[in-house]
C-alpha cells in the first residue's frame, strides 16, 4: 500500500508558500532508526506512528535500514509500477511518505540515520563544516580542509552524541554497515563497497550470515541515485534508471538468501531526500553588495559560508541588519539563528557544540535554484541539487516488508 494521500498533507504543511515544514512530531525521517531498532525490542527514541508499519510481520531478528540517497517519495511512486522490489514493497507492505529533516542535506541525514538525533542535537549542518581549533572550512564527509591543510578535528568529533551503533552493540545487538566508505565507530562491522553489484551482493551476503545471530542491524547506503542526479538532473532518464539498477540489483541478490534468512529478516527502504533541477537558477553572495565584506573568514580567507547551496549559513562577523537587507531582494527564507530555533528547524533538543560551531548568524533557504558565496564549480555545476524545504527534495519514502514476502 502506498500512503499518496499523506504525502499531499505534508506537502502542504508550509511554513511559507513553496516552503515544507519539517513533520519532527511524527512522519519524519529522523524517526527511522528508533523504528528499525523498535522491531528489535531496543528503544532509541522516538519512532514513526504505528501505521508505518501497518500490514507488515514484525517478528523478525534482523533489520534492513536500505538507505538509496536521493530517492525521494515521488521517484519511488513512479518506480512501485515498474520495479520488481518497489512493487513488492507496495503489494506486501505498506510505503509511507516522510519528510527528511532540515536540511535535507547528506551529511545531516546520515548523522541522523547513524545517531537517531535531529540536526539541533548533533550539530552536522551541511557538507559544509568548520574548525574553529584548525580555523578552517572543511568539507564534512571527505573531512578535507578546502585550503588543503590539517584539520583538528577527527571523523568521530564532526558531531555530537554516540551512534545507534555504539547503543545497539552495547545492547547486544550484532551491527553491520554496507556502504562505500566507514562508519565513526566500532561497534558496527563495515562492509565496504563501491558498485551496484558489490552493494547487492555484500548485502545478501550479511542477511544470510545474521541468521545465525540472535538479533541483527543491518544499515546499507547506496550513493549512486543521487550522483547521478547531481550531473544530469532528476528528469533525466538515467536518474530513473539508476533507482530501478539498484533496487533490481538488491532484489536479485536477496532473492538467493535462504529460506530461514528470509523468514527473520524486515527490509525497510528509505532516502535522505529528493532532489530539484536548478539549471539556470543559480547566483552568488560577491553580487550582492558588501555582503561578503560583513563574513568572518577562515584561516585561508575562506568566507564562512556553511551547509550548502540551498541551506546557506552566514557567519557574520560584521553589520547583520546589513546583511540582512542585502538579502531582501532574495526569493527565500531568511532566519536568524535565533529566529530558526524558535521555530524548531533543525528539530526539537539542545544544541552542543557541533552545532554552535556550524550554525550561521544568518540561514537562507533558496526557493528555486543555489545560493552560494562564489562560482566554486564542484558546487554551482551541479544539475540536480538538494538541502532546502522544496516538496521535490524534502519528501522521501519508508518502505517496509518481509523480506520473504519480498523476493
Amino acid at each position: 500500500m502506498i500512503r499518496s494521500s499523506l504525502a499531499e498533507t505534508l506537502a502542504s504543511d508550509e511554513l511559507e508558500p513553496g516552503f515544507v515544514r519539517p513533520a519532527y512530531d511524527d512522519y519524519c525521517f529522523a524517526h527511522v532508526p528508533g523504528t528499525a531498532a523498535g522491531v528489535l525490542g531496543e528503544d532509541l527514541g522516538p519512532a514513526l506512528p504505528d501505521d508505518a508499519l501497518q500490514h507488515v510481520d514484525t517478528d523478525a531478528s534482523t533489520v534492513v535500514v536500505l538507505l538509496v540517497d536521493a530517492l525521494g517519495f515521488e521517484h519511488a511512486r513512479r518506480l512501485a509500477d515498474s520495479n520488481h522490489l518497489m512493487g513488492g514493497f507496495a503489494e506486501h507492505g505498506t510505503v509511507t511518505p516522510l519528510t527528511s529533516t532540515y536540511p535535507s542535506e547528506t551529511a545531516a541525514c546520515v548523522t541522523t540515520m547513524q545517531t537517531a538525533r535531529y540536526p539541533v542535537e548533533h550539530g552536522l549542518l551541511g557538507w559544509n563544516a568548520y574548525d574553529p581549533d584548525a580555523d578552517t572550512v572543511y568539507d564534512s564527509l571527505p573531512m578535507l580542509a578546502k585550503d588543503g591543510g590539517d584539520l583538528s578535528l577527527t571523523a568521530r568529533e564532526r558531531f555530537d552524541g554516540d551512534t545507534v551503533f555504539d547503543r545497539l552493540d552495547a545492547a547486544g545487538v550484532d551491527c553491520h554497515t554496507v556502504q562505500e566508505h566507514q562508519t565513526p565507530t566500532d561497534a558496527a562491522t563495515d562492509h565496504h563497497c563501491e558498485t551496484v553489484g558489490e552493494f547487492a551482493a555484500t548485502l545478501a551476503e550479511v542477511v544470510e550470515a545474521a541468521a545465525d545471530e540472535e538479533r541483527s542491524y543491518v544499515y546499507a547506503y547506496y550513493s549512486g541515485v543521487d550522483a547521478t542526479g547531481h550531473n544530469v538532473g532528476p528528469d533525466h532518464p538515467a536518474y530513473e534508471l539508476e533507482g530501478h539498477a539498484v533496487l533490481s540489483a538488491v532484489e536479485r541478490a536477496l532473492g538467493d538468501v535462504s529460506a530461514d534468512a528470509k523468514d527473520e529478516t524486515l527490509v525497510t527502504l528509505t532516502a535522505d531526500h529528493g532532489q530539484v533541477d536548478t539549471t539556470g537558477k543559480t547566483r552568488t553572495l560577491d553580487a550582492l553588495d558588501g555582503v561578503l565584506d560583513e563574513l568572518r573568514r577562515d584561516r585561508s580567507g575562506t568566507p564562512l559560508v556553511l551547509g550548502g547551496p540551498r541551506n546557506v549559513h552566514l557567519h557574520v562577523d560584521g553589520d547583520r541588519s546589513r546583511v540582512r537587507a542585502a538579502l531582501d531582494g532574495e526569493d527565500a527564507l531568511v532566519f536568524t539563528r535565533e529566529e530558526a530555533l524558535a521555530i524548531d528547524l533543525w528539530g526539537p533538543g539542545e544544541p552542543g557544540p557541533a552545532f554552535e560551531r556550524n550554525c550561521g548568524d544568518l540561514v537562507v533557504v533558496p526557493r528555486e535554484g543555489m545560493l552560494w558565496y562564489a562560482a566554486e564549480d564542484h558546487q554551482l555545476e551541479l544539475v540536480g541539487m538538494h538541502g532546502g524545504l522544496d516538496a521535490r527534495e524534502l519528501l522521501v519514502p519508508f518502505a517496509a516488508a518481509g523480506l520473504a514476502d519480498l523476493c
